[in-house]
């Protein structure tokens, strides 16, 4: 088992993220591009409704292919589907369950890519160990702060949830350390504020912050956040997509502040600015995790918050209908993998290299055929066949199974063959024994003959001579 996930699982995770990092790092480009194009035309909500797509690209395992990818910049030529002859022969499973299996470790291969895996696999250990400890830590410091109970803050905190329609019971607790207004946590949400916030702000700031607050959470902005922070620990070694998730959480707070203003008094805008600003001057840096949505220390960021708020006006039909269309525009374009198309020299060499495979296949499987396979040679196709069963995904328990059920399988043959051959044997003694006495019978029928037909040759000589004998006596 852990020898597949080191050698089938592992590569393959590691293979993709790389090569969505890739893609990711580009779709981040033609964001950016996207939004400096149409700066004026798009609203805080859209730009940040384009990061979503990177997400998307990030979380998603598939695409559809398409021409018309913004990925056919790379100089990366996709994989063309493999081209199967039309002449070439197959080993039949038969003989493939034949092949006698020989089971032995195989020495892990250190080289280049393996160290990148071992460093990717301690980075992502590394760092998502330091989130949950610092999350964990967090909660916990969280968790000792006490209640706001104060009933001027509470009564405007509930004219806000009213205005906004939230009807969900979100807290309001005592910040501690963490000086900016904060929404935390995502199952059970809460906000927080400094004491000394509650102690000094007017009825009008206080309004204005939780109308800030409560925007992240009707946008679900603390989940989002979360999902970002658990990509960027797979991606940890892309500064690009650090830098973008950099950018988004900046857009999240300009999204927000749009909505905040949707329930503000057009002359209450410029006290919101400042309230902001108040805010920025005593921000700290004490604690931010995914799980809190904070306000942005950043100057040109807050530069441009405060532009977005001088000019802000409500939604229209045509900047409506521009974000849209670029929503649909980019998602079209980025969404989809490049599709694979295979010129006639890749279809050449793709033929040549699967007739190469099979001429080997099929002469194993004629060594397999005629038994000329000896223990190296099982050992070297038993490697094979599980380099090839490895990226089918089959286990190594499968393996055995079908290596048991082929020895099994192989005695029965054998012992099959082997009472066929005593039987043959046995009959070809039996018909070599009887045409043996045939052979001795006719012999002995041939020597009587032989014998009488000479003792009536020599009794035919004898009287013969006796004959001649008594004439010349006679004389």
């Amino acid at each position: 088992m852990v020898h597949t996930l080191w050698h089938t699982y592992l590569p393959s995770i590691f293979d993709w993220v790389i090569e969505t990092s890739i893609l990711a790092s580009v779709l981040v480009v033609f964001l950016l591009c996207i939004r400096f194009a149409l700066k004026k035309w798009l609203t805080p909500q859209w730009k940040y409704a384009l990061w979503l797509i990177l997400i998307a690209r990030l979380v998603l395992p598939w695409f559809p292919e398409s021409s018309f990818s913004i990925y056919s910049i790379l100089p990366i030529n996709p994989e063309p589907a493999p081209i199967v002859s039309q002449e070439s022969t197959a080993i039949p499973p038969e003989a493939i369950a034949e092949v006698p299996v020989i089971t032995e470790d195989v020495p892990v291969e250190i080289n280049v890519y393996t160290i990148f895996l071992c460093i990717w696999i301690l980075g992502v250990l590394i760092a998502g160990i330091f989130i949950i400890l610092t999350n964990r830590r967090l909660y916990n410091y969280i968790s000792k702060q006490p209640e706001i109970t104060d009933k001027r803050v509470l009564a405007i905190y509930r004219q806000c949830k009213e205005d906004m329609s939230i009807k969900k019971d979100i807290p309001l607790h005592y910040s501690g350390k963490i000086s900016a207004p904060t929404l935390f946590g995502m199952n059970k949400p809460r906000i927080l504020l400094d004491e000394k916030h509650v102690k000094h702000l007017n009825n009008d700031q206080l309004k204005y912050i939780f109308y800030h607050e409560l925007s992240h959470y009707k946008r679900k902005d603390i989940s989002i956040n979360l999902l970002m922070n658990c990509l960027l620990i797979v991606h940890w070694f892309n500064p690009v997509l650090w830098y973008a998730n950099r950018a988004m959480r900046e857009d999240q707070e300009m999204a927000c502040d749009n909505m905040a203003l949707t329930f503000i008094n057009p002359a209450e805008r410029t006290a919101y600015g400042h309230t902001i600003i108040t805010l920025v001057e005593q921000y700290s840096t004490y604690y931010q995790p995914s799980t809190l949505a904070h306000f942005s220390k950043n100057k040109l960021r807050l530069k441009r918050r405060i532009i977005m708020i001088k000019k802000f006006n409500k939604k229209s039909q045509l900047l409506t209908a521009v974000g849209f269309i670029a929503i649909l525009g980019v998602s079209a374009f980025s969404l989809v993998d490049v599709k694979a198309e295979t010129t006639e020299s890749q279809k050449q060499e793709m033929a040549d290299k699967m007739k190469k495979e099979e001429a080997v296949k099929q002469e194993a499987a004629d060594k397999v055929a005629s038994g000329e396979y000896d223990e190296k040679m099982a050992a070297d196709y038993k490697a094979k066949m599980a380099s090839d069963n490895a990226t089918e995904e089959v286990t190594s328990a499968e393996i055995d199974k079908k290596v048991d059920a082929a020895y099994e399988e192989k005695k029965r043959q054998m012992a099959e063959e082997n009472a066929a051959k005593k039987a043959e044997d046995a009959a070809f003694n039996k018909k070599m024994a009887a045409a043996t006495e045939e052979k001795k019978k006719q012999m002995s029928e041939e020597n009587a003959a032989t014998k009488a037909t000479s003792e009536k040759y020599d009794e035919k000589t004898a009287a013969d001579y006796k004959v001649k004998m008594a004439a010349e006596n006679a004389k």
